[in-house]
């Protein structure tokens, strides 16, 4: 009787015995868990605003300072003793196109000459006075520069003259034309043509003041959703701009600003205004590439929650070996990301992998790219466990930790949208803008989250209005 009871006492410890050896305890070293400081700087945009001014403006104010009498010599001394009187009048309005750089306008006039002849003869003279009349198109270049410290200049040339109808004395049959006249109307009006050209296009072109305004209105945060607190920040370095063109009718200039741009959540972010307009950079081209960071949170908790769902009950066989994984958790070791996996089975214990966050463009997921076995699970698994090297579980992992944002980053991007639809209006301008493309700037992994740096870009329109 005894010798039966001790035989099935003896077998069931046997194979206790075996389920034991084949069911080993894993005791591996934790990870260090570190964060690196995120550090993220804003991109930077460079934004084209076009500046127009019709010429028509520039005539009115131009015209409105010329008015009937512009010239008169009333001396037959004057001119090293011509013998000359000249009066000349605004016959119609003055005129003006563009042409690059150079604003070319003709200036209408009506002029009266009247003209003393002497004619000497044995020590005597005899004199003779005559009248006539005019009309006459004054012809003038004024090329237009900018300098760095936002100055307007111009340069008025001579361009010539055309006689609509040519003034010419008759004396003793004979008929005397009077060339003399066009270069005396173009010498003595061109400065004073000059004084007023610049004049009117300060006036009517102040670019200073236009940028200026605008330099200080874009640094004041724009909230581009209520509903989700979402807020547009720009922050301007530096301001271009090109030479001053134009064609025919207008007069065309742009400037560029190039600024950090950048989204924020929640309240009102804080700012200062740099009332300060710095100097002005002359360029040959402006940039028109407007791009703004959106940083998308992805919390561990978010992650953990999405993963316990794809990893419930998740059970791994490899031959005769099985492991199933009872719980998860991960945080981050200086730049890696490392999953914890609790398992139990043919291995019971803790087993660490690590790799790099990673966002996937082709279905908009962060995901976790190289994922391997940390060095201290590695170590360990070569003596207890070493079938788990060879079995794919590293890639049946990899395929389950992936953690959709798309829809997120798809709302934020809409909300912009619908903003730069809707034609916001500054001090001189009306703005609108389309997004077209959207790269990634960086991810970095933070206590409790890892941070997605969006950056959405497109091009922003401006439109100016007097």
């Amino acid at each position: 009787m005894e010798r039966r009871t001790i035989f099935p006492i003896t077998l069931f410890m046997v194979v206790i015995l075996i389920l034991l050896c084949n069911c080993s305890t894993l005791r591996i070293e934790r990870p260090p868990e570190s964060y690196q400081p995120a550090v993220f700087h804003p991109p930077v945009s460079d934004i084209c605003i076009p500046l127009e001014v019709d010429l028509l403006k520039l005539e009115r104010l131009v015209n409105r300072q010329f008015q009937g009498l512009i010239y008169a010599d009333t001396s037959f001394e004057d001119n090293d003793h011509d013998n000359l009187m000249l009066k000349a009048w605004k016959k119609d309005d003055i005129s003006m196109i563009m042409e690059g750089n150079q604003l070319i306008y003709r200036v209408p006039l009506s002029v009266w000459v009247k003209k003393k002849f002497v004619i000497g003869a044995f020590g005597f003279g005899v004199s003779d006075i005559r009248e006539v009349t005019g009309d006459v198109i004054l012809k003038f270049r004024t090329r237009i520069a900018l300098s760095k410290d936002w100055i307007i200049s111009t340069s008025t040339v001579s361009d010539g003259y055309e006689w609509l109808t040519t003034p010419v004395l008759k004396l003793g049959g004979v008929s005397v034309p009077l060339p003399v006249i066009s270069d005396l109307l173009l010498q003595a009006n061109q400065k004073d043509i000059n004084t007023q050209i610049d004049k009117a296009f300060r006036s009517s072109f102040d670019l200073k003041s236009m940028a200026a305004q605008v330099w200080k209105d874009i640094q004041v945060p724009m909230k581009v959703s209520d509903e989700y607190t979402l807020w547009a920040k720009i922050t301007p370095l530096e301001i271009r701009t090109i030479p001053v063109g134009g064609t025919s009718g207008k007069i065309n200039q742009s400037i560029g600003i190039r600024a950090y741009t950048e989204l924020n959540y929640g309240d009102e972010p804080e700012y200062k205004v740099n009332e300060n307009l710095p100097d002005l950079k002359i360029t040959s081209r402006l940039d028109n590439d407007f791009n703004i960071s959106l940083p998308v949170d992805v919390s561990f908790t978010h992650i953990m929650e999405l993963t316990k769902q794809q990893l419930a009950g998740f059970t791994y066989h490899q031959g005769k070996y099985v492991v199933e994984v009872r719980d998860y958790f991960l945080f981050g070791s200086r730049d890696k990301l490392v999953v914890a996996l609790n398992i139990t089975g043919s291995l019971k214990g803790t087993i660490y992998f690590s790799g790099e966050p990673f966002y996937d463009k082709t279905d908009s997921s962060l995901t976790i790219r190289n994922l391997d076995f940390d060095v201290r699970t590695k170590n360990i698994l070569v003596r207890s466990g070493a079938w788990l090297f060879h079995s794919g579980l590293i890639n049946s992992l990899e395929s389950k930790l992936k953690y959709p944002i798309g829809d997120r980053i798809s709302l934020i991007r809409k909300e912009l949208q619908t903003y730069l639809d809707g034609n916001r209006k500054m001090t001189y301008f009306t703005v609108n803008g389309n997004l077209d493309k959207l790269d990634i700037d960086k991810i970095a992994i933070t206590p409790g989250s890892v941070k997605v740096m969006i950056v959405l870009g497109g091009k922003l329109n401006f439109r100016f209005e007097e």
